[in-house]
């Protein structure tokens, strides 16, 4: 019986989902496709489309046109977050957790919920 345990352990232990990566925004088009967490300051942040009500895109790493990431907050998800990004993300340190995809020409995280967030001290 104890052998059994041993195994079934081994077994769940092995097939254990990878690891997130914790990256710099610099290093994001290195991880294009990867599910990761990534921890830098926020720098700028606008609504993609005021009048057609569509999300919103923060700007992480350098200032505009040279930064190395968008957070994309489509606007389907901004209905369910108790904050404004805008306001409360930019010059500020957060960490994000998702996956690597492109938007615009260059790599960006879609951000659908508010657990994907945690604000650095």
């Amino acid at each position: 019986m104890k052998a059994l345990v041993l195994v079934v352990s081994i077994f769940f232990i092995s097939c254990k989902s990878p690891a997130q990566d914790t990256i710099t925004t610099i290093k994001a088009k290195e991880f294009m496709g990867k599910k990761v967490i990534l921890c830098d300051r926020v720098n700028y942040g606008r609504y993609l489309n005021v009048q057609k009500k569509q999300g919103t895109i923060l700007w992480v790493g350098p200032d505009y046109p040279n930064q190395y990431l968008y957070l994309v907050f489509p606007k389907e998800s901004l209905r369910m977050f108790s904050f404004d990004p805008e306001k409360k993300m930019v010059n500020k340190r957060f960490c994000v957790k998702g996956t690597i995809e492109k938007f615009r020409g260059k790599p960006a995280i879609y951000i659908r919920s508010e657990s994907q967030l945690n604000e650095e001290e």
